[in-house]
C-alpha cells in the first residue's frame, strides 16, 4: 500500500496559514490525514478552502484513484475533504440570505450542489449515495438561455426549506427537464409547446416512478418560477402567471382568484401572438376583472383552435371561415346568449388587431347574431331540505354552520360569503346590516340582516380572534376562503348525512332564487328585489324568482290595469 510521506518541514509555508487552519479543524490533528491534505495543496493554487470547487475535488479524487488503497479508504478520503469544503464555511451563508444567480458559486460552468455556499444545506447534500447526482455540468447545455433559466430555477429550488427532500421531488425531475429541452432544441422553457410537453412525458418512461410522477409539478413549477422572476414580463410565454401583476382588488374575486392565463393550446404561433396582444391590452389596460379577461381568451381561444383545424391564420380569414365556424357553433349545445358572446369576442378581437394596423377581416356582427328569450330554471331549494340540512347543520364543522347561515339568510352570492371581513356585520340602533363587496358587480353594498346573524358571527370573531378587517373565513393562507372548496364540503357533509336536493346534493346558488321567490311573494316590487341581489336590470332578476314566469307577467297585468292613468287613450276608447 502507498503511504504519502510526512511532509517536511521546509516545505509547509507552501501552503497559506490559513488553509493549515482549515485543515487542522478537520483533521483533529491526525497526521495521516493532516499531511496527506496538506500535500495535496501543495500543488495548487488553493489559498482557502473558500477557493475549492468541483474542479478541485475532481482532481483530489484523480490524486486518489492513482494509488494503490482501497475503494474504503478512498471514499473515506472524499469524504473528509468534503467536510474540509464544508465546514469551513462562514456561518453567513447559512443565515437565511436567498440564494441569487449574482452570487459567484452560479458563475460558475459547474454547480455542484454539495459545495452550494449554505453551511446547513451543503450538509444535507452530504446524504446523497452518488454525488455525481449533485453536480449540473452547465457546459454540455447548448442554450444560453437555457443555461440563465437553470440557474434560476436552481437558485429557486435550493431557497426552499427541506432540501435534502426536494432534492428528490425537485431537482432530479428539473435534471431531466434541462436534458430534455437541450436534447430538443427547446431555448426557452415559457415556450415550451404542448407537444413538447407531452413528448417530455414519453422521454421520461425509463426514468424513476419519482421523476415520472413529478412531471407535470416540475414543468409547472419551472413555467411559472422564471414568468415571475424575469426582470421583463415574457409576453410570448406560452402561460402567464398573475401574480407577477398588481391589480386592483376590484378586479379580483379573492374567493375564486385566476391564477393564470394559457394560451398552449394554440398551435399556430402567429395566431397565439396575436391573442396574446390582444391579452396584453386587457391585462394592462381596460379594466375588466380577471374572470372576464379569462372568459374572454376562452372564447377566442376556442376560435384560434378552431383555425388550428383549418391550417389558417388570422390574418388569412374570410367571411366563409366565420360562416363555417357559425355553423359548427349553430349545432352545439349551447345558449343563444352564449353563442352571441362567441360572435361579439370575435368581432371585438378584430377590431382589436386593425387597431393594431394588423390586417385583418373586417365583419358585421349583426349578421350572425340570434335573438331569444332567457330560459327560467325553477332553481329554488325545497322547504323539506332546507329542514333536514338545518337539523343535521350542528354536526357539521362551525365554519359551514355559519357559512350556510350567512347564505341562508341573506342569499348572496357564494364567493361574497367567502370574502366576508370581520367587521362587516354590525348594529344602528335596532337596525342590523351586513357591508359586503361584490366582486361580480365591483362595488360595496349594505343589506339588512337578522339580529340573530349578528350575534352568531360576533362570537365567531371573539372564539377565534379574528381581528378587525380580516377574512371571516380564511384558507390556510390566511386569505379568503375558496368558494369551491367550501362547495365541496357543503357537499361531503350533505352527503354523508343523505341531504340531496333532487338529483345534486348542494348548489349555493340556489339560496339566491329562495330568497328572491320569497322576498317577491311577499310584496316587495320586482325593483326591490333587483336592488337588493344587486342585479343591473330586472329581466335578470325575474330568472331568479322561482314563480312561473306567467305569473310575473300576470301581476304586472294587474298593476297596469289598476292604473288607467297608463293606458293609451286610443286603447281605452277601443275597450268600451
Amino acid at each position: 500500500m502507498a503511504v504519502l510521506k510526512i511532509v517536511p518541514k521546509l516545505y509547509q509555508e507552501k501552503i497559506s496559514e490559513k488553509l493549515k487552519e482549515e485543515i487542522s479543524l478537520v483533521t483533529t490533528g491526525e497526521a495521516k490525514y493532516y499531511n496527506r491534505l496538506y500535500k495535496f495543496f501543495q500543488y495548487t493554487d488553493i489559498q482557502c478552502t473558500a477557493d475549492i470547487n468541483y474542479e478541485t475535488r475532481k482532481m483530489y479524487m484523480d490524486s486518489l484513484e492513482k494509488e494503490d488503497i482501497s475503494e474504503k479508504y478512498k471514499a473515506e478520503l472524499l469524504s473528509l475533504f468534503d467536510r474540509l469544503k464544508i465546514e469551513n464555511m462562514p456561518d453567513v451563508y447559512s443565515q437565511g440570505k436567498p440564494f441569487s444567480v449574482e452570487q459567484e458559486f452560479f458563475k460558475q460552468d459547474k454547480l455542484f450542489l454539495l459545495y452550494v455556499p449554505n453551511k446547513k444545506k451543503a450538509q444535507s447534500f452530504r446524504q446523497v449515495v452518488d454525488k455525481n447526482d449533485l453536480l449540473w455540468d452547465l457546459t454540455r447545455i447548448h442554450s444560453s438561455q437555457l443555461v440563465r433559466q437553470t440557474k434560476i430555477l436552481l437558485c429557486e429550488i435550493l431557497n426552499m426549506d427541506k432540501v435534502q427532500r426536494h432534492r428528490r421531488y425537485f431537482l432530479e425531475p428539473l435534471k431531466a427537464l434541462i436534458r430534455f429541452c437541450d436534447k430538443y432544441g427547446i431555448d426557452d422553457i415559457e415556450e415550451m409547446e404542448q407537444a413538447d410537453e407531452n413528448r417530455f412525458y414519453l422521454y421520461l418512461n425509463k426514468e424513476s416512478e419519482i421523476i415520472k410522477k413529478q412531471a407535470s409539478k416540475i414543468v409547472e413549477f419551472a413555467r411559472r418560477t422564471l414568468f415571475l422572476t424575469d426582470s421583463e414580463t415574457n409576453w410570448r410565454a406560452c402561460i402567464w402567471y398573475m401574480d407577477r401583476f398588481q391589480f386592483d382588488k376590484s378586479r379580483i374575486n379573492a374567493s375564486s382568484p385566476v391564477k393564470s392565463l394559457s394560451f398552449i393550446n394554440i398551435y399556430e404561433k402567429e395566431n397565439r401572438w396575436y391573442l396574446q396582444l390582444y391579452a396584453k391590452y386587457l391585462v394592462g389596460i381596460s379594466d375588466l376583472s380577471l374572470s372576464n379577461i379569462r372568459n374572454t381568451i376562452s372564447f377566442i381561444s376556442q376560435f384560434l383552435k378552431y383555425l388550428d383545424g383549418q391550417s389558417k391564420k388570422v390574418t388569412e380569414l374570410e367571411i366563409q371561415d366565420i360562416a363555417d365556424y357559425v355553423s359548427i357553433l349553430d349545432v352545439s349545445d349551447i345558449k343563444y346568449s352564449t353563442f352571441n358572446r362567441y360572435i361579439t369576442h370575435i368581432h371585438t378581437f378584430l377590431q382589436f388587431l386593425k387597431m393594431k394596423n394588423i390586417e385583418v377581416l373586417k365583419f358585421y356582427p349583426e349578421r350572425f347574431l340570434k335573438k331569444g328569450f332567457p330560459e327560467h330554471n325553477e332553481r329554488s331549494v325545497p322547504e323539506k331540505t332546507i329542514a333536514h340540512l338545518i337539523k343535521e347543520l350542528p354536526a357539521f364543522p362551525e365554519h359551514l354552520q355559519l357559512m350556510y347561515l350567512i347564505l341562508f339568510c341573506t342569499g348572496i352570492r357564494k364567493s361574497e360569503v367567502c370574502t366576508i371581513k370581520s367587521g362587516a356585520f354590525y348594529s344602528q340602533g335596532n337596525e342590523n346590516w351586513m357591508r359586503i363587496y361584490q366582486s361580480k358587480m365591483r362595488r360595496e353594498k349594505v343589506i339588512p340582516v337578522p339580529s340573530l346573524l349578528v350575534g352568531l358571527v360576533n362570537d365567531y370573531e371573539k372564539k377565534y380572534g379574528i381581528k378587525n378587517g380580516e377574512y371571516l373565513f380564511k384558507n390556510k393562507k390566511g386569505g379568503a376562503f375558496n368558494g369551491q372548496t367550501f362547495s365541496n364540503q357543503m357537499i361531503r357533509e350533505c352527503k354523508a348525512r343523505g341531504i340531496a336536493c333532487g338529483d345534486y346534493i348542494f348548489r349555493a346558488h340556489d339560496y339566491r332564487h329562495n330568497l328572491a321567490t320569497s322576498m317577491y311573494g311577499n310584496g316587495v316590487s320586482i325593483q326591490g328585489v333587483r336592488d337588493y341581489l344587486g342585479h343591473s336590470s330586472e329581466n335578470m332578476t325575474k330568472q331568479y324568482i322561482d314563480f312561473m314566469p306567467e305569473r310575473i307577467v300576470s301581476a304586472e297585468d294587474k298593476y297596469f290595469s289598476r292604473n288607467q292613468s297608463f293606458k293609451l287613450k286610443g286603447v281605452e276608447d277601443d275597450e268600451r
